[in-house]
């Protein structure tokens, strides 16, 4: 694998960049889509379609790894490894595009998690101070009950005095014609006694 940093035009400060957006080697850069590379800063158009030629002639150019004594001509494979210089650079593009799909794969997996977790903790907070208001309302609603209880037991109470004062008014006063009733009916006996 070629290491960006030893590709032409690619300096520290580039290198940087790339690394930053998970960009370390020459198959890496290739994995990438054109408009993706576009997307980090510091790469435009033309600086990311220079950058994928240099990578790919770099990565034509590389010599295979030292193979070992066992390893048969170009045309064949050891150990399920391509020998053939183009399809080992090929197949580490492939992985380098894996790789870097696998890394964006995560990236949007941690993501979503933490805005699950984020949801999960705002439903936690609106459900507890949904609880604190039932709580409150229920604590509310006994004190009004008891409160139109004593209001009701002093209403009785008033009520239950002005009938009793009403009654003592209405015996007082039936008391009081009695006797006005008794003087009336001996006067009219005493008249009809003398006729």
């Amino acid at each position: 694998m070629i290491p960006v940093q030893k590709l032409r035009g690619v300096g520290p400060a580039l290198a940087k960049v790339l690394a930053a957006n998970g960009i370390r080697t020459a198959e890496d850069l290739l994995a990438l889509e054109e408009t993706r590379l576009r997307e980090i800063p510091a790469i435009g158009a033309n600086r990311a379609k220079n950058l994928r030629a240099t990578a790919k002639a770099a990565v034509k150019e590389a010599k295979p790894e030292a193979a070992p004594a066992d390893a048969p001509t170009e045309q064949g494979a050891v150990n399920g490894k391509p020998a053939n210089r183009i399809e080992a650079a090929e197949k580490a593009v492939q992985d380098a595009k894996a790789r870097v799909e696998m890394k964006a794969r995560l990236a949007r997996a941690e993501a979503a998690r933490v805005a699950a977790e984020t949801k999960a903790a705002k439903a936690k907070a609106k459900a507890a101070k949904a609880k604190r208001k039932a709580a409150n309302l229920a604590e509310e609603f006994a004190e009004a009950k008891i409160k139109a209880k004593l209001k009701a037991k002093k209403v009785k109470a008033k009520a239950k005095k002005a009938i009793e004062k009403e009654k003592a008014k209405a015996k007082a006063i039936l008391e009081g014609i009695k006797p006005v009733e008794q003087e009336k009916s001996s006067r009219k006996k005493k008249k009809k006694s003398k006729s």
